[in-house]
Formats: structure tokens, C-alpha cells, sequence
């Protein structure tokens, strides 16, 4: 099973129909069925490419997850302190996890998995994210920005596990609605954490 660049035709059909069904129904109440109505495809030619719907979900997350942390990482890359970039990063992550139409739509028609997706099932995730923010806090320790004596990798878990913090869980202190005071919030706590 491969996503991306590297897979054929026919799985490409797949993914594309899966996401179009996620983002409609939301995981629980997509079948497979609709998934290989909407490909123009089998049931069985979807089975071959794709154990089960969640193996098929998977491999559509990933495939958004990817996307996303590739373009938010250019997109950060053109700032210039190692703080713009990562609350550009938090803001823009809370709005890909709640504003993504898969996401939204999970989120909606059964959000204990949407919540399990970036909590105890979100190992996956974590990984991904962890490589995507792991070269900006080198670069951030590399030019004094951050002391020396970080060791990124963890640094960066740090980070993604505040970002998925601020994503699942709701505040008492400020309105997470409001993208100055969660600047301020990161400002305040997250990056002085680091230096």
C-alpha cells in the first residue's frame, strides 16, 4: 500500500473516493461500499488494495498529514524567529485538525475517535509531526535561539504534544478561538520552556 507519488492509478481512485466519503460521512458511517461506489470500482478491487476501512483511513490521513506538514513547513520557513514559526505552526495545525473536512467530519459524527485519532491512537501523527518541527528547533538551537544543550527530538515532542493539547482540550484561561491570545499563550509558556 502506498500513498502519494508512488501509488497506481487505481489506488490513487481509492484514496481520492475515500477521502470524498470521510469527508461527507465521517468514518463510522462511511461503508466501504460507498467508498468503491464513489471510486467506480468493486467492493472486492477496493478489499485487494485495502484490508478494511480503517487501514483505508490510515492511509487517507496520512497521505492529508503529509500534505499539510509539507506546506506548513515552507510556509513557516520564510519567517524568521524560531517563535513566529512555531506559533504559525500551532495555529495552523488547530486549524488543519478542526477545519480539514475529514477532520471536521469525524469530529462531528464521532469525535471519542476524532479525540483518540490525535490521543491514544495519534502515535502515527506524532511521529510525523516530531520530523516536520524537528529541523526548525535544530535551526533555532544553531543560531542561539533555543540552548544548546536541547536535544531536538524530544524538544520537538514537546511541542506537538502542547499543539495537540491545545486542539483537544478546552481552556480556562483564554479562548482558544482567538489566534492572539494563543499566540500569547505560546509566547508566554511554550517557547520560554526552551530557551
Amino acid at each position: 500500500m502506498a500513498t502519494g507519488s508512488a501509488a497506481t492509478g487505481t489506488e490513487e481512485r481509492i484514496l481520492d473516493a475515500a477521502r470524498t466519503c470521510f469527508s461527507r460521512f465521517g468514518l463510522r458511517k462511511t461503508a466501504m461500499e460507498d467508498i468503491a461506489r464513489e471510486a467506480e470500482l468493486s467492493r472486492g478491487t477496493v478489499y485487494r488494495y485495502f484490508p478494511d476501512k480503517e487501514s483505508l483511513y490510515r492511509a487517507v490521513s496520512q497521505s492529508e498529514t503529509l500534505r499539510f506538514l509539507e506546506e506548513i513547513t515552507q510556509a513557516s520557513s520564510r519567517l524568521r524567529s524560531f517563535e513566529s514559526r512555531i506559533e504559525s505552526v500551532a495555529l495552523a495545525a488547530m486549524e488543519f485538525l478542526n477545519a480539514n473536512p475529514m477532520n471536521a467530519a469525524m469530529a462531528a459524527t464521532d469525535p471519542e475517535a476524532f479525540a483518540a485519532a490525535i490521543s491514544t491512537n495519534g502515535r502515527d501523527l506524532l511521529a510525523l509531526s516530531i520530523q516536520a518541527i524537528t529541523p526548525m528547533v535544530e535551526e533555532a538551537i544553531e543560531a542561539g535561539e533555543l540552548r544548546r544543550d536541547l536535544d531536538p527530538s524530544r524538544a520537538s515532542e514537546w511541542i506537538v504534544r502542547m499543539v495537540f493539547s491545545l486542539i483537544s482540550t478546552p481552556s480556562v484561561t483564554f479562548d482558544r478561538e482567538d489566534a492572539s491570545q494563543i499566540r500569547r499563550f505560546l509566547r508566554d509558556f511554550l517557547v520560554p520552556g526552551l530557551r
